[in-house]
């Protein structure tokens, strides 16, 4: 009991490490789900200390061997720090799964319900639908004031508005009675109520597909980013098979604004886009390669999209200038390869491709080396997925105007 004690003492002392950490994760999280175009609700909580130490004297009276020192009980809490994310369409579930692997350092997963452990009483419905993970902030999306968060240890909890909702009261009277074990007449309720949520869940799935539905009309306009995402979520599930090209979507906020810039508002003007991208597994996610494809050649287009995201850049003005002129000179260089790669192909369009390039036999090795690497930088940069060193930037668009000089005399 006197290291029980001890140890709610030392985290009263460090509740606020717990709690901003828990603030932190959930800001990081609610600003990928709403670029991704998930709704949902994100809310966190640092464990409240009367509710934790009942909770630490619980565990220990289960244990073997009771806990020797305050380390061994941090180990084995993981929810000092809480972050929930209450979906609107339970059917987002693996999306936001993919979102998190991304954004945090992952320990663990588990997935509820678990069909090892039975139920506390006779329930008839199938009980808490959701996904929990044990994770870390990443240091590199910290600023270097927050980066100690790091090392605080996150669960985050995924399921339904209606789930979380439901789950809250469950735990509360079930399994942290207030007011004395439940009558058998309430545990039906809850178990009742329990299977009106589920049957909610399942309206939800099907109010989601039939908003799928709508927006696969041609002619319908993407009202804001979460239409839009669900239109691509759908399109490259249809299209492709899921170990062709991995489902990392991005930043569709900022797709979104880009098309709209652009008045590329409906699905008829957004389909030949996607068709002629050509998805490949590398650094960018789907959204950035999709805003290649409508920006690639054009000096006015690249220009509306670095403004767009201009308020993101980590560069200082001295990076800033030497990257404007590089772009200067990939874009002429770039717009020269479209040009040929489709010059026997007037209605393609779109990016240039390496391998249609070499089978135009017109460009040497050398030069087919230089553009690739030229391309490598181009990607980074515009998508700020790196900030290499200046003087290779410049020296980069020294070797992108050479290269153009040197095509224009073939």
């Amino acid at each position: 009991m006197d290291l029980v004690n001890q140890f709610i003492e030392n985290y009263k002392r460090r509740f606020q490490f717990y709690e901003t950490a828990g603030r932190l994760a959930a800001k990081q999280l609610e600003d990928a789900l709403q670029s991704a175009g998930i709704r949902a609700i994100v809310t966190s909580r640092a464990k409240n200390p009367g509710r934790l130490k009942s909770k630490v004297l619980r565990r220990n009276s289960r244990r073997e061997v009771p806990y020797k020192n305050m380390r061994e009980i941090y180990e084995d809490i993981a929810d000092l720090s809480g972050v929930r994310v209450s979906l609107y369409f339970p059917g987002d579930r693996e999306k936001a799964n993919a979102l998190i692997a991304d954004l945090f350092a992952v320990l663990e997963t588990k997935q509820f319900p678990e069909q090892s452990k039975p139920p506390s009483y006779n329930k008839r419905f199938s009980g808490y639908w959701a996904n929990h993970y044990r994770a870390h902030m990443r240091e590199e999306h910290l600023d270097p004031s927050q980066q100690k968060y790091a090392a605080a240890r996150i669960e985050i909890q995924v399921a339904s508005v209606l789930m979380h909702a439901w789950s809250e009261v469950e735990h509360d009277l079930i399994y942290k009675p207030l007011q004395g074990t439940l009558s058998e007449e309430e545990l039906a309720i809850i178990d009742e109520l329990n299977g009106l949520v589920l049957t909610g869940e399942i309206a939800l799935e099907r109010l989601q597909n039939a908003g799928n539905e709508r927006i696969r009309n041609k002619s319908t306009s993407f009202v804001s980013q979460y239409d839009l995402a669900s239109y691509l979520y759908n399109y490259l599930s249809n299209n492709f098979r899921p170990e062709d090209i991995e489902l990392r979507m991005g930043n569709v906020e900022l797709l979104f604004k880009l098309l709209n810039h652009l008045k590329i508002t409906t699905v008829k003007e957004i389909e030949p886009i996607l068709k002629s991208v050509k998805f490949e597994k590398d650094r960018r996610n789907i959204s950035q390669q999709i805003i290649d494809q409508i920006i690639t050649g054009s000096e006015k287009r690249y220009q509306s999209y670095r403004e767009l995201r201009s308020d993101e850049s980590r560069a200082d003005e001295k990076t800033r200038h030497a990257v404007d002129e590089f772009f200067t000179h990939w874009v002429r260089l770039e717009n020269t390869l479209n040009r040929m790669t489709y010059k026997n192909a007037p209605r393609s369009r779109g990016a240039f491709n390496i391998n249609s390039l070499k089978r135009l036999n017109i460009l040497s090795q050398d030069a087919l080396g230089k553009i690739a690497s030229l391309r490598k930088l181009r990607n980074v940069l515009i998508h700020d997925i790196e900030i290499p060193d200046v003087e290779m930037i410049q020296k980069q668009a020294r070797e992108a105007q050479e290269l153009l000089g040197k095509i224009n005399e073939i």
